[in-house]
């Protein structure tokens, strides 16, 4: 890692490493993932937090293998991410602020489907709730922002967006993400090997389906 090393912020059995941006998280997370040094490790979109067991180090030993591996950490823009495509259904029953988004991005409302799924997003980090993805873009557009009045129940599945940044909801909750669709995969399982079909670093491609296909999944999932 070329400059000068982050400060590295300790509480309790955490260590938590401030990077530069996802390329470094990425790198960060190969690195420590292949060491048996740590009980839990966790990527967010512009940091790193590693959980450490204090009956077999101490804090700042623990301290001294982050920094042995950051000295030697590289960006990590040539490592290959997952792509996952995601189904969304763009209806407009799950759809309640296509109108207010598309006025936004200054584009028609039936144009918003096509242009969502054009966009190719990647996991910034996943939070707020198991399974939680917060997702973005490269392409520029017009900001949108956080709804006004936020609902007291967003679907799981819900897709929201709010500018270059877009969010699938894992399950249902309070929100205040404007919303565009909603996709019937189940994002978040925990008796499956992997609970989450989504990791930091994913790249994700959405791809439009109709409210029939929708339906169908559902009905295919619960039999």
């Amino acid at each position: 890692m070329t400059g000068e090393l982050p400060s590295l912020h300790i509480c309790d059995d955490w260590i938590s490493i401030p990077l530069s941006d996802w390329e470094m998280v990425l790198a960060a997370q190969t690195v420590f993932g292949a060491s048996n040094d740590w009980t839990e490790i966790v990527p967010g979109r512009d940091s790193i937090a590693l959980q450490f067991d204090p009956a077999a180090v101490t804090p700042d030993q623990a301290g001294q293998i982050v920094l042995k591996h950051l000295a030697n950490l590289e960006r990590a823009s040539g490592t290959s991410s997952a792509t996952v495509v995601i189904p969304v259904c763009y209806d407009t029953v799950f759809a309640p602020d296509g109108e207010h988004v598309a006025r936004k991005l200054g584009i028609a409302v039936e144009t918003l489907p096509a242009w969502h799924a054009s966009q190719v997003q990647r996991v910034a980090m996943l939070g707020f709730m198991p399974g939680f993805a917060y997702l973005e873009s490269e392409a520029e557009c017009n900001e949108i922002g956080r709804l006004a009045n936020p609902r007291q129940s967003v679907g799981a599945g819900s897709i929201g967006i709010i500018g270059r940044q877009s969010c699938i909801y894992s399950f249902d909750s309070p929100g205040g993400w404007p919303i565009i669709g909603r996709t019937p995969l189940r994002l978040f399982d925990p008796v499956r090997d992997q609970p989450a079909i989504l990791s930091a670093g994913d790249i994700v491609r959405f791809e439009a389906i109709a409210k029939d296909t929708f339906d169908h999944w559902l009905q295919d999932a619960t039999k």
